[in-house]
């Protein structure tokens, strides 16, 4: 069970640099000075996933990456993918003005 856990984080992990583009920051949980899972000239994403029909998102979490985020000079993005289902979470002020740049 923990292998095939690993192994779908990883597979997450991977994904979420070709969808984004980027480096995977290695060690990311092990190291304060390695915040986010992914980071490119855009965006600091921390990926998430589970096999379970929802998943807890609290402020705690939230305010960590905003943080991680704000002193990398990144916009912080959670990725999460909810059994078969991704999601890209991120700030309301942040997607407004990315939507803004576009028009």
């Amino acid at each position: 069970m923990v292998l095939k856990y690993m192994n779908s984080w990883k597979k997450k992990e991977a994904q979420d640099k070709k969808d984004f583009g980027g480096n995977l920051r290695r060690g990311s949980g092990n190291f304060w000075s390695r915040p986010g899972d992914l980071i490119n000239d855009i965006f600091l994403v921390e990926s998430k996933q589970t096999d379970k029909a929802s998943y807890s998102l609290n402020k705690k979490t939230l305010d960590k990456l905003y943080e991680n985020a704000l002193f990398s000079y990144r916009i912080p993005i959670l990725s999460l993918l909810l059994q078969d289902v991704e999601f890209v979470v991120l700030w309301k002020s942040d997607f407004l003005n990315l939507i803004k740049k576009d028009t």
